[in-house]
């Protein structure tokens, strides 16, 4: 009998330690699981993005900033305008200014090929703008570990390079996410000559 309550006690005491044991391994399970959650919620994030070519490169701004997208009508020029602005338009009576990006992130390239058949119309509370793109743009749904931050302090010495905020990878595509509120409320669009 001594016997069966020794077996009886020492298997309740290996009973407790599992337990002690077995708790710990279900809270590190669970931190782990938490872990795991959070970094497929990470993945999962999506952005939605309205990508478009200029200049022959592909860029992205978020889909919320634009209003619409419409045939580009006739631009007037005005005079003493910055090169990357194209001129002025009159959408259903509203008047937009016209960004042309190509020149706006290479002032250099002075290409004759300037044909805008579409504008991005943006809207904020303080600005209007337009931005002159040859084709109809596409939509993309981006998971946040697509996009490749870029740091500034690295690209501050050249100006409109302060502007990018990242690079989107997609299968074999790169293309760039720029900070257009950040560029049209900047230093360059609000001077006066």
């Amino acid at each position: 009998m001594a016997l069966g309550k020794n077996l009886t006690k020492k298997t309740s005491e290996i009973t407790a330690e599992e337990k002690a044991e077995k708790g710990k391994q279900n809270q590190n399970e669970s931190i782990q699981e938490g872990e795991r959650d959070e970094e497929l919620g990470l993945q999962a994030r999506l952005h939605q993005f309205c990508v478009f070519k200029s200049g022959g490169e592909e860029y992205a701004i978020p889909i919320q900033l634009v209003s619409e997208v419409v045939k580009c009508p006739r631009v007037s020029l005005l005079p003493e305008m910055p090169p990357y602005i194209s001129g002025m338009v009159n959408v259903r009576g509203n008047i937009y200014g016209i960004l042309d990006l190509a020149t706006f992130f290479n002032p250099h390239n002075h290409s004759n090929d300037k044909t805008y058949n579409y504008l991005l119309v943006l809207e904020h509370e303080e600005y209007k703008m337009g931005i002159a793109i040859p084709e109809v743009p596409d939509t993309l749904m981006v998971a946040e570990k697509m996009i490749e931050e870029l740091s500034a302090s690295r690209l501050k010495s050249v100006t409109g390079q302060k502007y990018l905020k990242g690079i989107i990878k997609k299968d074999r595509r790169m293309i760039i996410l720029f900070d257009i509120l950040g560029m049209i409320t900047g230093d360059q669009f609000t001077q006066t000559a």
